[in-house]
């Protein structure tokens, strides 16, 4: 299952589970789907926007039954365009 992946979905906090600096402390959440983000190189400051939409590429890797993914780049996407906001809501 190891491989560049692009992944879209919403980064949400994990709850941590010890004092480990290096345990994923954000992961993006794809539908049913939780990616923990690896808190090196440019998926470092992910956990700085909380909730917002991004796309991600990075590789992915199953550990421990859980799926980590080592960004390589991302992007904020606009959360506007997405289904949940409503525009036309008074």
């Amino acid at each position: 299952m190891e491989g560049i992946r692009t992944v879209q979905g919403y980064i949400v906090p994990l709850t941590l589970k010890g004092h480990d600096d290096m345990a994923a402390k954000v992961a993006v959440s794809a539908g049913d789907t939780e990616f923990h983000i690896v808190p090196r190189g440019a998926g470092a400051d992910l956990a700085a926007h909380i909730n917002a939409h991004v796309e991600v590429v990075g590789t992915v890797r199953e550990k421990d039954g859980e799926l980590l993914l080592q960004v390589r780049s991302y992007k904020l996407t606009d959360g506007y365009e997405h289904e949940w906001y409503d525009d036309d809501v008074e």
